[in-house]
């Protein structure tokens, strides 16, 4: 039985080798990050403080949509380097959890 991805690692996939702009891999990935910090209830307070941290530039105003919308591509670039490492690290950390929770044979 496999482990489904979570959406974390899903958004790390995605904003590591996607063909989509800057500003669309900001906005798809940081609404797959801030998703999974909804819905699973998997969340370490640790974990779960540094998902927000990551993702909370994008509402500066208001919405993904309309603060990614605002900048410029230069600007767009540099957060997306940031929040794809962010991300990266966040789903390596978050496998590092599981591993540490699974049953050993």
């Amino acid at each position: 039985m496999s482990i489904t991805p979570s959406l974390v690692e899903q958004a790390a996939s995605f904003l590591k080798s996607s063909s989509a702009t800057p500003k669309e891999k900001l906005v798809i990935g940081g609404k797959l990050l801030w998703s999974d910090t909804i819905f699973s209830e998997d969340w370490t307070p640790e974990l779960l403080d540094r998902a927000r941290t990551a993702y909370k530039f994008l509402f500066k105003h208001g919405t993904m949509k309309k603060t990614v919308e605002q900048m410029d591509e230069n600007t767009a670039n540099k957060c997306l380097k940031q929040l794809t490492k962010d991300t990266v690290e966040l789903a390596a950390e978050i496998e590092q959890a599981r591993s540490q929770v699974r049953p050993q044979k």
